[in-house]
């Protein structure tokens, strides 16, 4: 009753409010968020000049603007399929070099990075099971004490 009536006038008054409209009917609603939906979507497309959106501008953009990000990672004009993978692994190779020397990224094996963040951990050369627990606990309780004495 009074409820759905009051809901709907302020439906109705906020409506008229977006749509800068003085009375309401029905679908003003939806024709507003369509408009203002295009407009947007026009904006983002870069049409600057006033032209308004048309079916296929948001897909050509967004393709667009990937393609650019693309060439950019690459630093390739065209695309091929495998570019994006190679270029990751170009980079890679880099920052396994720059991390652990030009002679380390050569003799490259999987895990090396993993005992070089170890070993730099725990101080020691080579890694042995338990030796990351010793640390922390030492950092955290200190030497250990045999024999219970001080």
């Amino acid at each position: 009753g009074d409820l759905s009536v009051a809901l709907d006038k302020m439906a109705k008054d906020y409506t008229m409010e977006l749509t800068g409209k003085d009375t309401y009917e029905t679908g003003d609603l939806s024709k507003e968020l369509d408009k203002r939906v295009k407009d947007s979507v026009a904006q983002f497309c870069g049409k600057a000049d006033g032209s308004e959106y048309e079916f296929g501008d948001l897909t050509r953009e967004v393709n667009k603007r990937v393609k650019n990000r693309v060439s950019e990672f690459t630093g390739k004009d065209e695309y091929s399929f495998g570019d994006i993978s190679k270029e990751l692994e170009n980079k890679r190779q880099q920052w396994v070099k720059d991390t652990l020397g030009e002679e380390a990224a050569a003799n490259y094996e999987f895990g090396d990075l993993t005992k070089k963040a170890l070993t730099s951990f725990t101080g020691k050369d080579e890694y042995e099971f338990g030796d990351v627990t010793k640390k922390v606990l030492g950092n955290l309780f200190g030497p250990r004490k045999r024999g219970g004495k001080n």
